[in-house]
This record gives C-alpha cells, sequence and structure tokens, in this order.
C-alpha cells in the first residue's frame, strides 16, 4: 500500500490542508493518507489554550466521511517530542508492507537538514514537498542522489492556521476556510477566543 503521512500541529486544521492532500493522494497515487497531530512539535510553538486533544478532535471532526483520509494518534499519545523519524520507524513497524511518502510544505524542507537523523529519514520515505503562495525552495543540503524527493504540483491556497485563528479573535466568519464541523467544534468550545499572536 503506497501511504502518505501527514504530519503538522493542524491549529486548526483547515480547507488548504484537505485540498493539498486529496491533490497529493492522486499525483502521487496514493492508497491513503494518514494525518498525523503533533503533541509537541521540537520546531513550532503550539498555542496552549487548544489541547493536543482538541486538534486531533478537529482533525477527527474534518475528514469524517472520507474513505482515504484517516487521523493518527501516534504522537498524541507518545510522551516524548515529536520527532519525525520516531513517527516514521514506528509507523513502519506497524504497517512493514507499506510504502511511505512524507508529505512536508517548503519551509519545512528548507529546514530540513535541522531535523532528527534527517538523512536516515530520506532513506525511508519518498518526500513529497508542498508549497504555499510566497514559499521559495531553498535547500542545497539534501543530496537528491540519496532521496527520492517530488516537489508537487498542488494548488497554492492562501489559507493558514494563524489566519484562522485570527479571524476568530476578532470575531470575523471561518466559513468556506475549515470544514463546517471544525467550525462547529470551534464556536461550541470557544477556542482561539484569547488566542494572541506572538
Amino acid at each position: 500500500m503506497r501511504t502518505g503521512i501527514f504530519g503538522g500541529t493542524f491549529n486548526p486544521v483547515h480547507c488548504g490542508h484537505l485540498i493539498c492532500a486529496r491533490f497529493i493522494l492522486e499525483q502521487c497515487f496514493l492508497d491513503r493518507i494518514i494525518f498525523i497531530p503533533s503533541k509537541r512539535p521540537v520546531h513550532k510553538h503550539i498555542e496552549e489554550d487548544v489541547s493536543p486533544e482538541e486538534r486531533y478532535h478537529m482533525m477527527e471532526c474534518a475528514i469524517e466521511g472520507e474513505q482515504d483520509f484517516f487521523a493518527s494518534r501516534i504522537e498524541i499519545d507518545r510522551a516524548t517530542d515529536s520527532y519525525t523519524i520516531f513517527t516514521v520507524n514506528e509507523m513502519k513497524a506497524m504497517y512493514p508492507d507499506d510504502d511511505f511518502f512524507l508529505l512536508v510544505g517548503a519551509d519545512s524542507y528548507n529546514e530540513l537538514q535541522t531535523w532528527r537523523e534527517y538523512t536516515t529519514l530520506l532513506r525511508m520515505v519518498t518526500l513529497v514537498v508542498m508549497r504555499r503562495p510566497g514559499d521559495e525552495l531553498a535547500n542545497s543540503h539534501i543530496s537528491l542522489k540519496e532521496a527520492s524527493v517530488i516537489f508537487a504540483e498542488n494548488p497554492r491556497i492562501d489559507i493558514s492556521s494563524s489566519m484562522i485563528r485570527e479571524r476568530v479573535v476578532r470575531g470575523l466568519s471561518i466559513r468556506n476556510m475549515v470544514p463546517p464541523a471544525v467550525e462547529e467544534y470551534i464556536c461550541a468550545k470557544g477556542l482561539y477566543r484569547s488566542w494572541t499572536k506572538k
């Protein structure tokens, strides 16, 4: 089986995530994509007013009814930090016959040399690099001779999680930016209302 791994904070998951994932599923002929919300990402701060459980639940809401999208608790339930190499090792142990495709944004690709055991990671997966508006690919540290890298032709959707959070604080609508079930959950739980941009 050809399995995509799409990790991130998903704080919150939005329609841009899902649209790009759908394009990658088709372009790379994947059988499924597993979304993995991070618990404590090493390279990124997560606002403390939204718990890992709430971010995971929003992901479940977002992909409900999707037959080829799945959510995993593998990092949410991990006691240690969320290093991608740990996640890929665990996924390979769980699904030993799968071929894995790791979906990353251009920003993560440009910083890949700072990731733990990144050269080992690149031998374990096919890297799929997605772009957003304004992103530039500028990583000369990765030898494409030793790695399998796909530069995706995904749509460049100018939606970000920080934009969603900021709009909630300002009392603006997030309709059509997040799936309806995610919007309902954010409203019902009162998430992001106290968020302050850092």
